[in-house]
């Protein structure tokens, strides 16, 4: 493994996901509703729809930081699991408790933490290997969820967005004046 390219690869992947969750948090409205914009943006304003942009940049670097610095693959597929669910954690957690205007902070501080918890993993004198199973079950957990919740969101806090009062993708036919009023 090339630790000093990891280390470089680690710290510039929180600026290059960041930059990337900018990018896909808007991508549902500039592809005005597409499918890909649904598979891969944020369809509205909840919870679940701002992480999936996090899921999608921090994997698809983890499988870049795979081929670049080829680190050993079973400790740094656990560290990369544990690491997107614990920023995934933290992001649930700080959006809970702090206002929505603190969104790009909260999502800078989960995705710092995610990479700088998978680094020391990585790092770690602690062999890892023995949760392999448990890894590869947990990625393929938060996949089934990024390409299910958008179309079928369960009627859980976390999937409302709270300016329209509803679940998922939000109609374009939908009067969210009238919807907002009938919540009340």
């Amino acid at each position: 493994m090339k630790k000093s390219l990891f280390n470089i690869m680690e710290l510039s992947g929180i600026l290059f996901c960041m930059t990337s969750v900018i990018f896909l948090r808007d991508l549902y409205s500039v592809l005005d509703g597409n499918v890909t914009g649904i598979l891969f943006g944020s369809v509205n304003y909840s919870i679940w729809e701002q992480l999936k942009p996090i899921i999608l940049s921090y994997i698809l670097y983890g499988l870049i930081e795979l081929m670049c610095a080829r680190p050993y693959f079973r400790q740094f597929t656990v560290s990369k699991a544990l690491g997107l669910y614990s920023a995934v954690a933290l992001f649930i957690i700080m959006s809970r408790l702090m206002p929505e205007e603190f969104i790009p902070v909260i999502t800078l501080s989960s995705l710092t933490a995610g990479f700088l918890l998978s680094r020391y993993l990585v790092f770690s004198d602690k062999n890892l290997s023995f949760l392999f199973s448990a890894a590869c079950f947990m990625l393929l957990l938060i996949f089934v969820m990024y390409f299910s919740f958008s179309a079928f969101p369960p009627r859980l806090d976390i999937f409302l967005d709270k300016p329209s009062g509803m679940y998922g993708i939000i109609p374009d036919y939908i009067d969210l004046g009238a919807e907002t009023l009938s919540n009340f």
